[in-house]
């Protein structure tokens, strides 16, 4: 599926998802959008290094893939907001922030339906 197709849909799935990106395994921004009402909470240096962060655990997790198998999702809860981390094919991550309150389990559901 198409990164932007599939991006608006996760979009429009809340108005409690708040950003949706894309990146590759490096870390490098492949795509991101956010919904037009969401407060920006960190600056964007804070941003590319949380994605670059998440890009790095997900290829350690990768590492484990022989004994547990293939991870599924990551979620951190925050106060605020919650980070929501999935493969993107084989090079590339998904990574979601929602409200805090709001059920990721949707956001999960909906990405697994593009498949």
């Amino acid at each position: 599926m198409e990164i932007q197709s599939a991006t608006e849909k996760l979009l429009k799935l809340s108005p409690s998802v708040r950003v949706v990106s894309v990146c590759d395994l490096q870390g490098k921004l492949v795509f991101s959008a956010r919904s037009k009402k969401v407060k920006i909470l960190v600056s964007k240096n804070q941003s590319l290094a949380s994605l670059k962060a998440a890009a790095r655990d997900w290829k350690q997790r990768k590492k484990l893939l022989r004994t547990l198998g293939s991870c599924k999702y990551v979620v951190a809860e925050y106060d605020t907001v919650k980070r929501i981390v999935m493969p993107a094919g084989k090079n590339h991550i998904l990574y979601v922030t929602t409200t805090a309150a709001f059920d990721h389990n949707k956001v999960i559901r909906k990405v697994r339906s593009f498949k």
